[in-house]
């Protein structure tokens, strides 16, 4: 079977040839590329075995959304409803993702949304548990392929774990909340996960709502800003 990478020379030649502009042909097989890329590592991620919860999960769950948005959001893992139909971020923790984004006039769809754990982490009593460093490992390299081919702008971390498949180096997302971190080429902004504004209330239940939609204010008019810095350089695809 011929391989998509071993094809995308023959289709910038067959396109240049047949005069179109170099620079569109290039564009649109970086299109196709990544189209075909991030499907081959879809498929990977539902048939991994690499680590030991594949065995306990229902569903693996790979990312999902936008490929050519370049802006991503990215969470812990699957809980037990994410678990249950195979899609990230679609539980409570998730909807209440999509009510800031709504909030904020952006569509789910818009986006590229995906997790550092791509099967659900339990403990042996099979409740949900936070992944150690140790557990994360085998999954790493989902993110940073995923990461590679959707080349983001902004990245919007959810939660310790999510931050710190980023910058390690950080023991306490406190610490850095809300702070535009570079990383690879790209603005990586850690926010509290949904999952933790939910446990909250009372005071720290406003605390934490109101920082989350300024990070993801934040986040967003950054997005914006460099966006719009490569439209008018002519690079955005």
């Amino acid at each position: 079977m011929r391989r998509p990478e071993d094809a995308f020379p023959d289709l910038y030649r067959r396109l240049t040839s047949d005069g179109y502009r170099s620079e569109d042909v290039g564009k649109a097989v970086e299109t196709t590329n990544r189209i075909v890329m991030l499907e081959r590592l879809r498929r990977y991620v539902l048939q991994c075995t690499d680590c030991r919860f594949h065995q306990t999960c229902h569903y693996r769950v790979p990312g999902v959304g936008n490929s050519s948005s370049r802006f991503m959001i990215v969470g812990e893992g699957p809980g037990e409803d994410e678990d249950a139909w195979g899609q990230p971020l679609v539980g409570i923790s998730g909807t209440l993702l999509s009510l800031i984004l709504e909030k904020l006039g952006i569509a789910r769809e818009q986006l590229y949304i995906t997790n550092v754990m791509k099967c659900r982490v339990v403990d042996d009593a099979g409740r949900n548990k936070t992944p150690t460093s140790e557990e994360t490992h085998p999954c790493r390299k989902f993110l940073h392929r995923e990461f590679a081919h959707i080349r983001p702008y902004v990245v919007l971390a959810l939660g310790k774990v999510a931050m710190q498949h980023f910058f390690p180096e950080q023991r306490s997302i406190s610490a850095v909340r809300g702070k535009a971190l570079a990383y690879e080429g790209a603005f990586v902004i850690p926010t509290w996960h949904p999952s933790y504004i939910l446990r909250q209330t009372g005071a720290d239940l406003q605390r934490a709502k109101r920082e989350a939609w300024g990070d993801f204010q934040q986040a967003f008019q950054l997005y914006h800003q460099l966006r719009q810095k490569e439209e008018n350089r002519g690079e955005t695809r």
